[in-house]
């Protein structure tokens, strides 16, 4: 039985950036999302209610991966937010998301081109049924990028 109060999907992630033009850059052509809509400054009241911060004024890019999930990119354009430094994995709060993408040692080639530092070189886990690694992209958000290598990881991490 479905009830208003189960969670159907997750419907997109926010993730807060200092730089707008930056994070395109790297979620776009670094992680191939299809950019889907930009809005360059949304201020109004409904904003200020919803977030809780009197004048808040931002900037939002809707992305959207090839299953149709979304990641939503905010820049605040005035009442920036503190930025955690260092970014660590075992941070209080939301700790990273993972992506599945289709060669992540091509990614860590490349990833000097970007604002991205990968912790670690990509590891095969112990059942040998994905790649994988944690990236830090822009010095402020952690991303966990998955190779499937066998299908059974479907059901695994």
């Amino acid at each position: 039985m479905v009830t208003s109060s189960i969670p159907r999907k997750i419907r997109h992630t926010g993730i807060v950036v200092t730089d707008m033009d930056s994070a395109l850059k790297i979620y776009t052509e670094f992680l191939g999302f299809e950019l889907l809509n930009l809005y360059p400054k949304i201020s109004n009241l409904y904003i200020e209610t919803l977030l809780g911060i009197k004048n808040a004024s931002i900037k939002v890019a809707i992305l959207n991966a090839a299953d149709q999930s979304r990641i939503e990119l905010i820049e605040y354009t005035n009442e920036v937010g503190k930025k955690r430094e260092p970014v660590l994995a075992n941070d209080i709060g939301a700790s990273h998301f993972a992506i599945t993408v289709s060669d992540i040692d091509h990614l860590y080639l490349k990833h000097s081109e970007y604002n991205v530092k990968f912790i670690a070189p990509p590891q095969v886990s112990p059942e040998g049924f994905v790649k994988v690694a944690y990236v830090i992209l822009m010095d402020e958000c952690i991303v966990e990028l998955v190779e499937v290598l066998d299908e059974r990881a479907a059901t695994t991490k």
